[in-house]
């Protein structure tokens, strides 16, 4: 029988090395995953206790190797957290219970779906998520928390815990998938006809414009761009009138200086020599993940130019098989995004609140899923039988 390892709780992501922890990472995790981006994400106060994030990470540690963790935040509000809890919490209103405070396991202001558990590749996988599961519960009652709860985790996470009684609630995000398309022009013949137009159209304008798109991959930009990406940012914010951004302004400067470098493409529009458009992007082993959009100023079209369209191109020519453009937004549907189920996982320290919540997330779980079936049924990727 393995060796049992020795949990310790993490009040900060450098408390160990960054080698430590990248050693966990598989090659198909997200970027978003590594210590760097994690270290970014505190340093910068993006998920400090300021904002609501107080840093809870599990450690395990065999003879002193680190052989297993989970980025774990203590939390009080959802905000950020890109799951909706209104129906949870109005519950616990109404009936007394204990809303918060909560252990979320999750990379705060990225909802990207990826493990969360874990596990060095010495070690067996079923026996590392046991591991992880147990301190978890372990957490879960020995800290005054009233709940636990994995955040778009890994398919493998959310059976293993399921398997442990935990409650599985379920949403969609809109990924482009390839199809084995050789170009863009590939992935047009892919919608229906009245969208091949408008998306040629959207792109004629722009170059007409005089707006030229490109995408840079962040070891050939400039490094002043990780701040512009910052600067645009908060414009846009501020624009939208979303209140306190939920980036720091120093988090895209220090991914900039840091190994994360050579993950970031930039896919930009560029008006004589002037950056007005830039979305934030990733690179990882077999996926392109977009994080973040900024403009300078008002320039029609630009945002599906630099956040969609460009994106799906260049994910075609790396030969990649998807590209996660974030979450939200049903215009990413109407254009030959397809809608992908992503799970969370959750567990609440008082058993009538447990049972109460599964009920309803069976319920809301049905719901989602018809809502992934209509969507489907009714997007613009053409099916068999379908106008060209």
């Amino acid at each position: 029988m393995p060796v049992a390892p020795t949990l310790r709780i993490l009040d900060r992501i450098d408390r160990v090395t960054p080698e430590a922890w990248d050693a966990l990472l598989a090659p198909d995790d997200p970027p978003v995953l590594s210590w760097y981006w994690l270290e970014a994400l505190e340093h910068t106060g993006t998920a400090g206790p300021r904002k609501g994030w107080r840093p809870n990470h599990l450690a395990l540690f065999r003879e002193g190797e680190l052989v297993a963790a989970c980025p774990l935040w203590l939390r009080d509000d959802p905000d950020g957290e890109f799951v909706w809890y209104e129906p949870v919490a109005a519950f616990c209103r109404e009936t007394g219970f204990d809303w918060g405070p909560r252990g979320v396991s999750t990379v705060p202001a990225t909802p990207v779906a990826g493990r969360r558990l874990l596990t060095h590749p010495s070690v067996d996988r079923a026996v590392g998520l046991g591991w992880l599961i147990d301190a978890l519960g372990a957490v879960l009652l020995g800290q005054p928390l009233a709940s636990l709860a994995l955040h778009f985790c890994a398919d493998d996470e959310a059976e293993a815990l399921a398997a442990r009684g935990w409650i599985e609630r379920r949403q969609w995000q809109y990924w482009w998938r390839s199809a084995g398309e050789q170009d863009f022009e590939g992935f047009l013949g892919r919608l229906k006809s009245k969208m091949r137009r408008q998306i040629r159209r959207e792109r004629k304008l722009l170059r007409a414009r005089g707006v030229e798109p490109r995408m840079v991959p962040g070891s050939e930009a400039p490094l002043a761009w990780f701040d512009t990406a910052s600067e645009l940012y908060g414009l846009t914010a501020e624009r939208y009138d979303v209140g306190e951004q939920l980036i720091a302004p120093g988090f895209f400067p220090r991914i900039g200086r840091s190994p994360l470098r050579e993950k970031v493409r930039f896919s930009v529009g560029v008006e004589g020599d002037e950056v007005v458009g830039l979305a934030f992007e990733l690179q990882g082993r077999d996926a392109l993940f977009g994080r973040t959009w900024g403009l300078r100023h008002p320039v029609e079209f630009l945002h599906f130019e630099c956040a969609y369209y460009q994106s799906v191109e260049y994910a075609i020519t790396q030969g990649l098989s998807r590209f996660e453009p974030g979450h939200g937004g049903e215009f990413k549907h109407r254009r030959g995004f397809e809608p992908t189920l992503v799970r969370t996982m959750h567990a609440y320290r008082e058993p009538r609140l447990h049972a109460a919540v599964g009920g309803w997330a069976k319920r809301e779980s049905t719901w989602v899923d018809e809502q992934i079936a209509e969507r489907r049924e009714t997007g613009t990727l053409r099916v068999f039988g379908d106008e060209v």
